[in-house]
Formats: C-alpha cells, structure tokens, sequence
C-alpha cells in the first residue's frame, strides 16, 4: 500500500482568514460592514493523482467545499456581534446560537469571497445579522493566495450564499434532556480500534473515487483531522433513514478557548463533509453520481457557547443520517456530540443528489 502525499493544512486562523474593508455607505439606510477572505477555499478531490490515472477531475469535484463560504459569513458577523460586545465580560457574550444559509451559486477557490454584514435585529439577549457572500467575476491576480486587497475592488457577481447568523447570551438551566449518545449505542463497533485507527475522511466521499483512489489520505482538507468508522456491517440490510455514519474530529491545530464562537465554527464546518456524497452512495449512486449540491443548511447549538469548546486531544464525533429522499433532494441530519458524549448541536440540510444517467427499473433504496 502506497504511502499518500503529505499536504500543507491549514488551521482555522489561516484558512478562514479575514480582512476587513471600509463599510459600504452608499445607501440612505445602516452601514453594511464587509470583509474578505484571504485564502482559496479547499476544493474536494483537489489533492487527489488525477494525472497519474489520466483522466480530468469530474464535476462534482471542481466546486469549493460549500462549507468554507458558511463558515466565512458566520465568522463575519460574529466577529461584527464580538465587537459591539467589547468590553463585556467573558461570561456574558453572545454566543452563535444558529446558522441559516441558502446556497444560490457554486463557490470558487480561484478568488475570494467578499461578505456584506448587517443587522435584522438586536435586543439584550438576543440578535439577528444577514450576511451575502459573493465573488469576484473574475479570478484573484493571486490565485493562489493569499489574495491581495485589490480584488476587493473588482466587480463583484451574484451572491453566492446568503445567511441569517443568530446569537444568544448565555443562560444556566436547570433540566437537561437528550438521547443516548452514539458513544453508548455502537460502543461495540467504537471499541474495536482508536478514533485515528479509522481510516481518514475520504477527500470525496464517492464510491468510484474511493475505489480508485483508497489511500490518498486527509489531502490538504484544512481545521480537523477527520476519520470515519466503518458502519458497513451495522448498515448492510437496513432502509437509508436507519443507517448511520459516524466520523470523528477534532481540532489540527489548538484554538484559544476563550474564541468559543470559532470552536462552535469548527463544528459548523466539519457538520458538512461529505454529506451529499455520502447519500448518494446509499442510494446506489456511488458509480454513476451525477450532482450532489446543498441548497440549504441550518446548523442549531444547544448549549452555552463555552460548552462547544474543543480542548485536549478528546475525540468529538458527528452522527450522521438521511430521514428522507424525494424529488431528487434529500434531507439530512448531523448530531455533535461532546467526547463526554453531551449533545452539543445539530445541521440539517436539504439538497440535490441525482445519479448521472436515469437507469430504468432503478429500485428504490428508502
């Protein structure tokens, strides 16, 4: 077995680095704050030998990793929200309590994303900021990256994303109720191995790929390191909404506990990987996956922002499944729970999956 290339990764600072521009003035109403991203947003199947089979990369892997232009809005108006909590204390700041984004244009990882903040509401507990997220219509004169300040200043297209970010203050409760964690309920299939004996989150998550490329490793995929159990045996035989897929994480490089909201980001971004493509292979389109693209995804936090935070080497772990398919979009739903096996948030999100050609006779997976 081949040993995969190394890849530069890059931690939560570095890949979701911002810039700050001047705020747009230009209507009669509030100030729009905006900022830039630095980086090239990672790519799915990227760092994968194309040339050393010969074949071009397919579609569903040239797009950028939706879950980096997410991230990138949220983290702007957070750190909007952070600042206009400046001088409180650490107790006391709003946190991320929800992430609402609609996808309406592919992201691509040649130029940057240019994000617009502005307020919907504020009260004493509770606030509200839109984000649109767009890009440049031509690619960065540093493609690479970092990309300079002057492709802020090129026209801009469509938006690409567009989110409603929510913050809460903390509060103590007196009740907690929750499921059995996945700790407990597949403690037989955890037990077999360590979390990093697994093997590594495939850099795409198709079938055909996996089989064609089996040992390639995290890639360059940036933030956590990732690695998914082999649920094949627990799976084999059951409808697609009672089939799980469980991935461990957590952080490649430390990230100061007291920036919790960028902890509760983490999650945001890892609630994502793989997601579609995952749902494609239970329906049996793994060999012949056409189109896998999100057009929605929320993402809740249940608890008090401080208790996201991922400190120590502990494993978190994403409990994934698929309650519904129809009309060629499917539903699926991320539970995070703790290492301590708390639930800590959960995703849900719609989107398209379709195989590349109508097969007649094609049976049903649900």
């Amino acid at each position: 077995m081949s040993t995969p290339k190394e890849w530069k990764r890059l931690s939560f600072r570095e890949a979701l680095e911002l810039a700050g521009l001047p705020d747009d003035t230009s209507s009669t109403q509030q100030a729009v704050q905006r900022f830039m991203s630095r980086q090239p947003a990672w790519t799915p199947g990227q760092e994968l030998p194309w040339d050393a089979v010969g074949i071009p990369p397919p579609k569903i892997t040239r797009g950028a990793y939706g879950a980096v232009v997410y991230a990138l809005s949220a983290l702007a108006a957070t750190r909007v929200v952070e600042e206009e909590d400046h001088g409180n204390v650490d107790e006391n700041r709003r946190g991320i309590h929800s992430i609402h984004a609609v996808f309406t244009n592919p992201g691509l990882s040649d130029r940057p994303f240019i994000l617009d903040v502005s307020e919907v509401h504020s009260s004493r507990s509770f606030s509200t900021r839109l984000v649109h997220a767009r890009q440049p219509t031509q690619p960065s004169s540093n493609p690479s990256g970092p990309f300079p300040d002057s492709d802020s200043e090129a026209p801009l297209g469509s938006p690409c994303l567009t989110s409603i970010v929510t913050f809460k203050r903390p509060v103590s409760s007196s009740d907690e109720v929750q499921g059995i964690p996945p700790q407990k309920r597949f403690k037989d299939i955890l037990s077999s191995r360590k979390p990093d004996q697994w093997n590594p989150c495939p850099q795409a998550d198709v079938d055909a790929l996996k089989a064609k490329f089996p040992n390639e490793g995290h890639g360059a995929f940036p933030i956590l390191d990732m690695y998914k159990v082999d649920m094949s045996g627990f799976n084999k035989n059951k409808a697609i909404p009672d089939r799980r897929e469980l991935i461990y994480y957590r952080l490649l490089k430390p990230l100061p506990k007291e920036d919790t909201n960028a902890h509760i980001l983490c999650h945001a971004f890892e609630a994502d990987r793989n997601s579609l493509f995952m749902l494609g292979n239970h329906l049996g389109y793994g060999h012949d996956l056409g189109i896998a693209a999100s057009l929605s995804y929320s993402f809740y936090v249940h608890v008090n922002a401080d208790e996201a935070v991922m400190e120590g080497d502990g494993w978190w772990m994403q409990e994934v499944s698929w309650p519904r398919f129809s009309a060629g979009r499917g539903a699926m739903e991320s539970l995070i729970w703790s290492p301590q096996g708390k639930h800590v948030a959960t995703g849900y999100q719609d989107g398209i999956v379709l195989p590349m050609t109508a097969k007649p006779g094609r049976e049903t997976k649900l």
